[in-house]
């Protein structure tokens, strides 16, 4: 969640955009009792599911569980971060969000955004006419198999090579130099004579996920011409390469199945797209960044790496691959030939081709292996060890014991090493690693290292939570112990953080605690959720809590006494069991009233 802007500026703009005006103009809404009801938008669904509450300006989907404020539904909606789905929806109310605390400095900066924004715009329109009236141009593209379809629907044109022809017509439609400079797409020399920065060139326009012309991309037609292959726009107040990818704006519609591509250049993208493979983005110019990461993970469950296949798009594709591992992405890695790249894959064997090479596509880990292969002879019994030593590295960041399994049954095959030796030696190098040495059973975290959380403990959680999001004056005293996740713990804390300031808990300020869509829903569930919950299920909610607490406690100590009995450590397993004595007697003590 931004810090940039405060609480109330983000709850003006949420007061100002009635939810069920926004949530109207993208889908059918009927009014349903106090809510309204549709189709959710974000699943397929025969019977309307989605309710939207006008009286608590949120929404929620009793099928598949999306839920969340007006903020978050443009979010989804438009694939909007969240920064950006606040100034959509500041700018549909006309509200101008602040960038400074000076009101008139603010306005001004807004303006002056908006300003770039137009010209980027007529300099596209003015790259477009270009091309229709240059053959060299239309045949180059011709050239390489690109429809009339495709340049309409990607807004491409041509630079031509005058020195000042776009810098002539944008100060024709009445821009200054200082706003031609400011956009990068002008250029001045030494004696003041202000040129073009892309000239001989095909052009492609960069537009953001909200359709904005944000700047260019470039592309010399023959290896004759003077100049880098590919020229960019440079770093403006509108334009990031470091945040921005190509084709996500059409990109974001093609997502049906959370799969994503990511080539590393224009015509990679627009080869595959004109093939109907229209879930694909490329970085522009510059190597993928830990920021395009994030914004992956906005959109796609899946990512699938398929840059060129020579030795730059291999160095590549580590670099890429080491910063999405970090990600939350399903992600896997594309072998093209050595001589190919997506564009010209796709050209010779359509898209049923590129398919089947993409289902062959390797896992990180494959990858990884299949680059420790490439480095070592396995021919040779000192090969085959080293690898097989450097390979139990690599499955140390697998997370579950099938996926060990797995790939320790790979790396025996490859080495003759037995697969249990491997096994066992990743799980012992697993539990040796920083931070692992000082794992205690822990029943107030359900983080998977505790024992597994029984249903009827967790029903209990869930009601007693309810029961205090509604009765606020219950946290007060709420025994905390008891929860067993971090989400609940955060959650009242931040009720009762607010209750204890004085302040009013508004359900927006309290989503803005949490980053996690997914946490964000389980709120949202919890507020629309009318199912009553009474004083006597509450009370009931608790003793169930602490039997399984303290139950828990006494699994707990009696492991830490077990351990502390083999180290011979007498004084601590006389502390530990007097605590297990204190607890199994408070528990009969209970069972009796």
């Amino acid at each position: 969640m931004t810090k940039y802007y405060s609480e109330d500026q983000i709850q003006a703009v949420i007061e100002a955009n009635d939810i069920v005006e926004v949530a109207s103009g993208y889908m059918t809404l009927k009014r349903a009792g106090n809510s309204y009801k549709g189709k959710c938008p974000f699943h397929n669904e025969k019977t309307a599911s989605f309710t939207v509450s006008r009286e608590k300006q949120l929404y929620h989907c009793f099928g598949c569980g999306v839920g969340g404020n007006v903020i978050t539904f443009i979010m989804e909606m438009e694939k909007l971060p969240f920064v950006d789905a606040l100034k959509f929806l500041a700018a549909r109310v006309n509200m101008v969000l602040p960038e400074t605390k000076n009101e008139q400095e603010d306005h001004q900066a807004y303006e002056k955004k908006k300003r770039l924004y137009e010209l980027h715009r007529q300099a596209a329109n003015y790259y477009y006419k270009v091309l229709k009236t240059n053959r060299s141009a239309q045949e180059y593209l011709q050239k390489r198999m690109i429809s009339h379809e495709i340049i309409r629907e990607f807004g491409l044109g041509y630079a031509t090579e005058e020195w000042s022809s776009l810098t002539d017509f944008l100060n024709g439609k009445g821009f200054t130099r200082d706003e031609l400079l400011d956009s990068g797409l002008t250029l001045v020399s030494e004696n003041k004579r202000y040129y073009d920065r892309f000239r001989s060139r095909i052009m492609f326009p960069i537009v953001n996920p909200r359709g904005q012309i944000v700047g260019f991309g470039g592309r010399l037609m023959t290896t004759e011409q003077n100049g880098p292959k590919y020229l960019n726009s440079p770093e403006t107040s509108i334009f990031s390469k470091s945040y921005e990818l190509y084709n996500l704006n059409h990109c974001k519609n093609f997502m049906e199945d959370g799969r994503l591509f990511i080539v590393e250049g224009y015509m990679d993208v627009i080869s595959l797209y004109e093939k109907g493979i229209k879930n694909t983005v490329a970085a522009l110019g510059t190597a993928f960044t830990p920021f395009h990461s994030k914004i992956l993970e906005r959109y796609a469950s899946e990512v699938v790496i398929a840059f060129d296949g020579d030795n730059a798009g291999k160095s590549a594709t580590e670099k890429a691959m080491n910063i999405l591992k970090k990600s939350n992405l399903n992600v896997k890695i594309l072998s093209l030939p050595a001589n190919e790249d997506p564009d010209s894959f796709v050209q010779k064997n359509g898209q049923k081709g590129f398919y089947e090479v993409v289902s062959k596509a390797l896992t990180i880990v494959e990858y990884e292996l299949e680059l420790l292969k490439r480095n070592n002879d396995l021919s040779q019994t000192d090969g085959k060890l080293h690898y097989g030593q450097e390979a139990i590295k690599i499955l140390k960041q697998l997370e579950t014991s099938v996926e060990i399994d797995y790939y320790s049954k790979m790396v025996a095959r490859e080495t003759g090493i037995n697969q249990e030796v491997i096994r066992r030696e990743v799980i012992r190098s697993k539990t040796k690693a920083p931070g692992n040495d000082s794992l205690v059973f822990n029943i107030s975290h359900d983080d998977g290292l505790g024992q597994k959380i029984p249903k009827a403990y967790r029903k209990a959680q869930e009601l007693a939570v309810r029961y205090c999001l509604r009765a606020e004056e219950m946290i007060d005293e709420f025994p905390m112990d008891f929860l067993t996740e971090r989400f609940y713990k955060e959650l009242l804390q931040a009720v009762l953080e607010k209750r204890q300031a004085g302040m009013k808990v508004e359900i927006n300020q309290l989503m803005a605690h949490f980053d996690d869509s997914e946490e964000v829903k389980r709120i949202v569930a919890f507020m629309m959720n009318d199912e009553e919950v009474s004083r006597l299920d509450y009370q009931d909610a608790l003793e169930i809590m602490k039997r399984f607490y303290n139950k828990a406690q006494l699994e707990g100590l009696s492991e830490q006494i077990k351990r502390e009995s083999a180290n011979g450590n007498d004084d601590a397993v006389a502390r530990l069991t007097n605590q297990f004595i204190e607890i199994k007697k408070m528990m009969k003590e209970n069972g009796r009233h």
